[in-house]
């Protein structure tokens, strides 16, 4: 796997001579501004698409399982292309993979809010087919922002601080997304809720093509080509398995098909890496516990977050029979808190131990998405705020923790490599979310429960894998280095 897939090897050390050319205080802020502009523009769509399930339920009658790939049509090529966007932008320019990046977001965001003037199946066909365009730039921007801050500030100790604002960009575009899509809805169609993505990647690209230099990795690392495409076959069949066993039944041919190609798709992946001679993940990784429980932990972190949200998002439309823009602003007692909290919880990080703060991240969490269950079709705006905001803390703590954690768990020439493993693990979490909580709460509502006894139980499940991360993050954090 790419070292620079989050914060290189390659950029922090072998190309520090190059990043001693844009040393200027005003070169690095506008690199950084750049990156944070481009991974604001990554994550708005992963939330603004959840307010707007309901309407894109009622204008093209899908079903949940229909709802469950638009999400997943996001976040499916985004985990995929992490895996060789780093590789990419090492090779043929980091800049050019990032405007590449972008150009992709507009174009999946310009078909995606095209199917609006479609119905039925074939709206939904070119809304999933924009949402995968759409999420494989994202995949390709989400590694290399980082590498562009890592370039502009190649001293590890002082890179830290703009990495913050990195993640503070992410927890913003969570938060803003759904106010934006909101907004839009109460005058428009769910197409327009997609114009500010292309909108907001057209500025980046615009600032990028007249501000942002070259840059390359010296000595850049040969493409695994047997990794990725078994990689990626695993992520998406496995999934594909999920969502159809929900909707079809767990023994239906499609649902035994997806399972059972993702779960050969993953043993080739293991013999490929472990026969290549530049793997895309070294395997050894995974002889550390704490690496191995950092990963699970970034899994189950990125699981709760989307997963939870799209829940939630269904459940406000449909039950409570709420608005987007009054889904968005609810929303945002959760990621209006991360997105504040966030730069508290980088201060800390200095002076306790990463593991000990993912757990705790983890347990409140779980604690957070427990309160969530107290959630009925009368709760008030108020009573689920607090409740949301619970959870909120949590995600600051989380996000901004797994991945430290991860890297702290791994000698220092190998954190670029664990950093991007965890970022793989983390998004294919954010895929697993919707299709398990979505198929519990599916599987409940058609066993006869209420939607909301089926909300309470796929939270209790969300809940509960929360709590064993948090646990496991407890017995491991001595392993952790810092």
């Amino acid at each position: 796997m790419s070292a620079p897939s989050d914060v290189s090897t390659s950029v922090g050390t072998g190309s520090a001579a190059l990043g001693r050319d844009s040393s200027s205080d005003h070169h690095r802020l506008l690199t950084v501004g750049i990156a944070v502009l481009g991974i604001f523009v990554t994550y708005v769509p992963v939330t603004s698409v959840s307010v707007t399930l309901t309407t894109i339920g009622t204008t093209t009658r899908a079903t949940t399982s229909d709802l469950q790939w638009v999400s997943d049509g996001y976040v499916i090529p985004m985990a995929a292309a992490v895996l060789s966007a780093g590789l990419f932008g090492d090779r043929y320019g980091r800049r050019r993979v990032f405007l590449a990046g972008l150009a992709l977001t507009m174009i999946g965001a310009t078909v995606a809010g095209l199917s609006a003037a479609r119905t039925g199946s074939t709206a939904l066909h070119l809304l999933w087919a924009g949402q995968a365009l759409c999420g494989l730039g994202a995949g390709m921007l989400l590694p290399t922002t980082l590498a562009l801050i890592a370039h502009a500030v190649p001293d590890a100790r002082e890179r830290g601080r703009y990495i913050g604002l990195w993640a503070t960009g992410l927890m913003l575009g969570l938060a803003v997304g759904p106010l934006m899509a909101g907004v839009i809805l109460e005058h428009g169609g769910y197409g327009w809720t997609f114009a500010p993505t292309v909108a907001l990647a057209a500025l980046a690209g615009i600032a990028a093509l007249a501000r942002l230099p070259e840059s390359k990795a010296p000595e850049p690392r040969p493409f695994d080509w047997p990794g990725q495409l078994t990689a990626t076959a695993a992520i998406t069949a496995s999934i594909y398995g999920v969502i159809e066993g929900g909707a079809q039944g767990w023994s239906s041919p499609a649902c035994l098909a997806g399972l059972g190609i993702g779960a050969a798709a993953f043993v080739a992946f293991v013999i490929a890496e472990a026969r290549s001679s530049a793997p895309l993940l070294r395997l050894s990784l995974f002889r550390s516990a704490a690496f191995t429980t950092a990963g699970l932990s970034a899994l189950i972190a990125l699981f709760s977050v989307v997963g939870t949200v799209f829940l939630l998002s269904l459940y406000l439309g449909y039950v409570q029979r709420l608005t987007a823009l009054q889904i968005g602003l609810r929303l945002l007692f959760m990621s209006g808190v991360a997105a504040a909290f966030n730069p508290v919880v980088g201060a800390t990080l200095q002076k306790f131990r990463a593991g000990y703060l993912l757990a705790a991240g983890l347990g409140l969490s779980s604690a957070g998405v427990l309160l969530l269950t107290g959630l009925n079709p009368h709760t008030g705006a108020v009573d689920l705020g607090w409740r949301l905001a619970v959870f909120g803390l949590s995600i600051a703590i989380m996000l901004t923790t797994v991945s430290t954690a991860a890297v702290n768990a791994v000698p220092w020439q190998l954190a670029g490599m664990a950093s991007a493993a965890n970022t793989v693990m983390r998004q294919y979490g954010g895929a697993l979310g919707p299709a398990i909580l979505g198929t519990i709460f599916a599987a409940r509502t058609a066993s006869g429960a209420t939607p909301t006894a089926a909300l309470h139980t796929a939270l209790v499940v969300d809940a509960s894998l929360l709590f064993i991360a948090a646990l496991a993050c407890l017995a491991t954090t001595r392993r952790f280095r810092v």
